[in-house]
């Protein structure tokens, strides 16, 4: 068959740029949970970058089915099948040491707030078996139960092989159901938790020792949700087709590792991808819708934008990004609406506790003088009231000292804080003035704080 004849399919060119992209976009988060040392995080974005790696090479190598000029793939697929078995225990694995720490987090019975060197070390081992142990364990097992070298696919390229006998049931196959069971365990166990402190869940979080905020504790859990809704069948599907096609036949060492052991299996596959390739690409955009897309993520991106240079393109990548927003809620951290509320709740309180001085000086100051004197000689109690200072000229005075003292820590405020202040203020020396008025109000346009004595006096004659 002429070479001519061997078309590069869609698949040939699809899946490299796919994996490409992956691997593009979830860096930045693995760079980020490696730094924040979140070791179950990070190891779930190290096996998803490894097996879209893998991926990337295998289509290029490989394109088409022309077998004849194939390479053998030496020493490449070597490596590639061991890490393909590390690859499906790493991440059932990952996931389920992602919701033993999302469980522990709301486990407010034995809850440490200073955990010891000892207790660190044990959860960190702890973490690596979960993450590493069973990646490992398959690594070290797959020789007992490998008839031959490899395969090698067109397009899915290097690729594991197994004996078809019992053993490889009980060793590989029944372990990463097994793993996504726990999975599903903890995730039971978050679920009821959040339920039952849903109250108190940021406190939670704060006291727990995790290095957990809510937005990040609530975009781990729902990743590890969507990864065992999605797994759990998946690896039992597995399982069973393993186990019943072909049948399974008696387990011989030496019928394994004979002579012809070292072969290596060419396949041509007409175009068409292994169906767990396409698995490994779609987990590896999940990944970065959910750790890709947080502002932790955002500010990564910004820096690595200012030092290969864009920062002169784009100037706004220079400012500063709010750090509230993903720093972890603080008791010593009051909300925009708290401050409001005591802002209004202590101005109200002076402004009329001032107004009820201020009547009750008005109204001893009239209980004082005859019948007579309040009738005809009101505009010498006004006049008098004249060199006073009003309640609301108190207020002004001792709000104002309040500001200035106040001014170098405190911003100025806005419109409308000023228009509501400025109407308390002024609501005493209206009242006092309705109040000079006999109980009525002056007429409009007039201003009954600037009559003259005289005015006063012909309006109560």
């Amino acid at each position: 068959m002429e070479e001519s004849t061997f078309t590069v399919t869609p698949n040939a060119v699809v899946v490299p740029i796919l994996a490409l992209i992956t691997l593009i976009i979830d860096t930045p988060p693995f760079v980020w949970h490696v730094r924040n040392h979140n070791l179950a995080a990070s190891s779930l974005v190290f096996w998803v970058l490894i097996s879209n790696l893998m991926n990337f090479i295998n289509p290029l190598i490989w394109p088409t089915d022309d077998m004849q000029h194939w390479w053998h793939g030496q020493i490449l697929c070597d490596i590639e099948i061991k890490l393909q078995m590390a690859v499906n225990f790493g991440v059932v694995g990952s996931m389920a040491c992602i919701m033993r720490n999302l469980a522990k987090a709301l486990d407010t019975e034995h809850t440490v707030l200073s955990p010891s060197k000892a207790q660190r070390r044990t959860q960190t081992i702890v973490s690596c078996l979960f993450c590493f142990g069973g990646s490992i364990y398959v690594m070290l097992v797959h020789y007992i139960v490998q008839p031959n070298r490899y395969y090698i696919l067109a397009l899915s390229g290097c690729t594991s092989s197994f004996d078809n006998s019992w053993p490889k049931l009980v060793l590989v196959f029944i372990w990463p159901p097994i793993v996504c069971l726990v999975d599903a365990y903890y995730s039971v166990l978050v679920i009821i938790r959040m339920r039952r402190y849903r109250k108190n869940f940021s406190e939670i979080l704060e006291s727990s020792n995790s290095n957990l905020t809510k937005s990040r504790f609530l975009r781990l859990f729902l990743l590890s949700i969507a990864l065992i809704v999605t797994f759990i069948p998946l690896q039992f599907y597995v399982l069973f087709v393993n186990s019943a096609e072909p049948a399974l036949i008696p387990y011989s060492w030496d019928l394994i590792h004979s002579p012809q052991w070292g072969d290596i299996v060419l396949i041509p596959t007409d175009g068409k991808l292994y169906y767990d390739r396409w698995i490994q690409i779609a987990l590896g955009y999940g990944v970065f819708l959910f750790f890709g897309l947080g502002q932790d993520a955002q500010i990564l991106y910004r820096k690595w934008l200012l030092k290969i240079g864009f920062g002169r393109v784009f100037p706004g990548l220079h400012r500063q990004p709010n750090r509230r927003a993903i720093l972890p809620t603080s008791g010593r951290t009051d909300s925009f609406g708290r401050k409001t509320r005591s802002f209004f709740k202590d101005r109200l309180f002076r402004i009329s506790m001032l107004s009820l001085h201020s009547k009750d000086s008005t109204l001893a100051s009239t209980a004082s003088l005859s019948p007579v004197e309040q009738q005809g000689g009101f505009g010498h109690l006004s006049t008098i009231n004249e060199h006073m200072p009003r309640a609301g000229d108190a207020l002004s005075a001792s709000t104002d000292s309040m500001e200035e003292k106040d001014s170098p820590t405190q911003p100025p405020h806005s419109w409308l804080t000023n228009f509501l202040v400025g109407a308390h203020l002024s609501a005493p020396n209206r009242r006092w003035e309705a109040s000079s008025n006999g109980g009525r109000m002056p007429h409009v346009g007039s201003n009954s704080s600037h009559q003259s004595d005289s005015t006063i006096r012909k309006d109560y004659a």
